[in-house]
């Protein structure tokens, strides 16, 4: 256990010596807010859970992954997701046959 004399003396060190010098600060965190409906909240969270992380971090995960995302489509690419994709392939091999 630390006793209050340990405590004042170190806050009135004023040795520098060991100290070091930051020359970048930490860019800020910004808050958006978004309403979602129950349901997308529910999955959100299911999601987060089955992760292991927060549901604020997987909100960032999919921001960052939809910026690149866009960033590096060429004009005229559509984006789907995979199940579409395989509705479609399904539709067509079954029309196919």
């Amino acid at each position: 256990m630390i006793d209050n004399s340990e405590v004042r003396a170190a806050l009135e060190s004023r040795d520098w010596s060991g100290a070091e010098v930051v020359t970048e600060r930490p860019r800020a965190k910004i808050v958006h807010s978004v309403r979602l409906p129950a349901e997308w909240s529910e999955a959100l969270e299911a999601e987060a859970d089955r992760r292991g992380i927060t549901p604020s971090r997987l909100m960032q995960d999919y921001i960052l992954a939809g910026l690149q995302q866009d960033s590096a489509a060429p004009e005229g690419t559509v984006t789907i997701s995979r199940a579409a994709l395989h509705r479609a392939i399904d539709a067509a091999l079954t029309s196919a046959a």
